[in-house]
């Protein structure tokens, strides 16, 4: 004999699926703002990357201009 099934039932079961779809998209969407600000971390990285030689360079030109007005100094103060 076939048994009627309870409308109720389904109405929960159905419930139940669309309450664990929006955890499921929540959950999704805070791993997409993760990988955003990860891949934001990257791109930084990678650009201090990129110019930290030109930092490099102008930092040795300002401390060679430093000793070389040091030397001028010390040379006119021997002179004079």
């Amino acid at each position: 004999m076939a048994t009627i099934p309870d409308p109720h039932e389904f109405t929960l079961d159905i419930r139940e699926q669309v309450a664990r779809i929006d955890r499921m998209q929540v959950e999704i969407g805070k791993w997409k703002m993760e990988m955003i600000k990860t891949q934001a971390d990257v791109e930084k990285v990678r650009q201090d990357t990129r110019l930290a030689p030109l930092t490099m360079i102008f930092a040795a030109l300002g401390a060679a201009s430093a000793f070389f007005g040091a030397g001028l100094a010390v040379a006119k103060y021997l002179a004079g």
